[in-house]
Formats: structure tokens, sequence, C-alpha cells
């Protein structure tokens, strides 16, 4: 620092502290005096000087038009007063920046309105960007906000243990609203509206008629599996010597995938198997999967998802890789004990489909 500098420094300080806002401590001889300390005594001098205002009193001007909203989910209340508490100390909350008031009121309503489908399902499935639009008045917050909006759910409302385990996509998911609704992918001798689907690899049904979706001919078991690439080649390769019934997840399966999967299952009185990734997210699915068939008396197996395989062929997961929620009583809880005690993961697609009867060749790692 130049004298100059210097000078002009210990001569602002002197006027803050004539002007009440600090008390400056000098230590040495008058004629070499240097500054030991500078202590607060008004912050309001300090605030005028510079053309800033506290923080608490911009965080509670940000917050004052969502408190007079009535279109707020109840408990929207309390969200705020944490909200103003964090944006007091400059801090974020549940990933909302310090006076973004209006985003926030968008995540508070979106909250609620994906609460309202979990509660009482439509029966519909909705895209990411109409479901905003129609709610927030914005087609994009959503997927701007989509894990504030998970943690304000999770703040305003008890919601189940499989449910809770869930990342923010699968949650929404679970609700019926998903970045675009896919078609239900599936191999097998079924029917629309009792008229029987010629024979191809896999047909799609439009989520919107999934539910006109039968068997016409009972299979000898049905398997789900995760991923797209392993779907097409399971149906390729192994669905057309045999006389299963497979369908695609689409990953976490939607609420027409899920549906299909149920009552088809019921139907089949089959040998019911999943097969996915063996990762903390190919449980979760496998689970919810699971847990949904277990309400409709339907029991789920594991295809090619065992600690065994995963110790041959997996590998270590490059981040945290923890599955959340209770699967002591899961099927899959074995696996899920494995991948994360070890952090070993394997993806579906690096084995070759096949078949869960049991004459079939074991697995090629």
């Amino acid at each position: 620092m130049t004298v100059n500098a210097s000078d002009a420094f210990e001569e602002e300080l002197a006027c803050l502290e004539e002007e009440g806002g600090i008390d400056v401590l000098w230590t040495g001889p008058k004629w070499e005096r240097v500054i030991k300390s500078v202590k607060l005594r008004n912050p309001e001098v300090l605030y005028r000087r510079t053309a800033r205002r506290p923080a608490p009193e911009l965080a509670a001007e940000s917050l004052a038009t969502l408190r007079e909203r009535d279109d707020l989910p109840k408990g929207a209340a309390r969200l705020i007063d944490e909200a103003a508490s964090a944006w007091s100390r400059k801090s974020s909350y549940i990933g909302i920046a310090p006076g973004e008031g209006r985003t926030f009121g968008q995540v508070l309503r979106l909250a609620g309105a994906i609460y309202e489908r979990l509660v009482e399902p439509p029966g519909n499935e909705v895209d990411f960007r109409t479901f905003s639009r129609l709610v927030s008045g914005d087609s994009k917050a959503l997927e701007r906000n989509l894990s504030s909006v998970a943690s304000a759910i999770s703040r305003l409302y008890l919601v189940g243990e499989a449910q809770a385990a869930l990342d923010a996509e699968e949650f929404l998911a679970s609700a019926g609203v998903n970045r675009l609704p896919q078609p239900v992918l599936i191999y097998g001798s079924i029917a629309l509206d009792d008229r029987p689907f010629p024979k191809m690899p896999f047909v799609g049904v439009p989520a919107e008629c999934a539910g006109r979706v039968n068997l016409h001919e009972r299979p000898a078991y049905l398997l789900t599996i995760e991923n797209f690439a392993s779907f097409v080649r399971y149906v390729r390769e192994i669905g057309q010597i045999e006389s299963g019934l497979v369908i695609y997840s689409g990953g976490f399966p939607s609420r027409p995938v899920l549906e299909t999967i149920a009552r088809l299952a019921r139907q089949a009185d089959a040998p019911t198997y999943h097969w996915g990734d063996m990762d903390a997210g190919g449980v979760r699915i496998f689970r919810y999967i699971e847990q949904h068939l277990a309400s409709v008396g339907v029991s789920l197996h594991p295809h090619m998802m065992n600690a065994d395989l995963l110790r041959q062929a997996g590998s270590r997961a490059q981040g945290a890789n923890r599955i959340g929620g209770d699967v002591t009583e899961s099927a899959i809880a074995e696996l899920a004990s494995i991948i994360e005690q070890t952090g070993l993961v394997h993806e579906q697609e690096e084995f070759d489909p096949q078949s869960p009867l049991p004459a079939s060749a074991p697995v090629r790692l």
C-alpha cells in the first residue's frame, strides 16, 4: 500500500469513528502509531457509507410478497421463515440463492401440485414443461429447480419410505410427471382391446392407451428390463425363441409402465423377474417395482443381479453410491449390502442377455 493510500484509509476510518460507526484502537508511539484493531459500534453507519443494505432486510423484502399469497401449499409459511433465516446469513436455501423470491414461489407451487398428484393420482402422465407452465406460469421452472422442488416436498409433507429414497427425477416419475411421457414397450403375446398384436420384436403402446393392453396367451415368465439396449437385445436374441413376456421399464418406470407391469403380472401368474444395473439406482428401481408388485400379491425376483456376479464383474463407482431406504426385506437385500460396503457397481449392458429359465446357460462375463 502506498503512503497516499494508507493516509486515505486512515482518514476514512477516522470519519467512520467520528460518525459513531466504529472504534479504532491504535498502538505504538504518537509519531509512529499503527492500527491494532477496529471494533464495530453501529453497522447502520457503514451501510449508509457504502450504500448497502443489511442481508436480513433484503431477505425480508424479497419474501414479503410470498407471505401475502394465498395460493401456496399448507406449511409454506414455515419454509418461508427458514428461507428468511438462511438468506439473512447470505446462505442459499434448498438450492435457491438469497433474493430469489420469485423462484422460491414457483418451487413452492410446484411442490404442492406434485404432492396433490401423489395423494390423488389423476390417471394421466404429463411432461415437465406442460406441468410447469400450468402450475407456475414458466415452462422451464421445474427443470431448472428439480432438486429444490424435491427438497421442498420432503420438508412440506410426509412421504413413504420408498419414495423418500428416490432421486428427484424418480420421485416426479412416481407422481406421473416425466420429461416426456414414453410409450410402453412390450414383447410377448398381448392384445389391445382383445385384438392380438401380430408377432413382432416388440410393440410400443402410447401411455394413454396402456390400460387397454392385456395378455393374449399366458407366458412362461415375465421379465422387466431397465435399459433400452439390453431390452432390445433380449427380445431379439432370447425373446423370439421363448414364450416369455418382456417389458421395458424405461429406467425408473413411469406410472403407466408400472401399472401395466402389475396388471400383466397378475394375469400371467408366472415367475416375475427384473434385470437392471447393479448400482444404487438399479437397486432403487428394483425395490420400487418390487413393492408395487407386492401390493398386488406378486413376488419379484432379481435376474442377473446378485452379489456373486457383482464381485466377479463389478468395478469401483466413481462417486457416492448410497442406496437409501430400507431394503432389508427385499429380494435384492444382499446385493444392496455389497454395493454399499464395497462400492462396486456394474451396468447391465456389459452382460449378454440370458433367459431366467432354469435351463439357461451361465452368465457370460
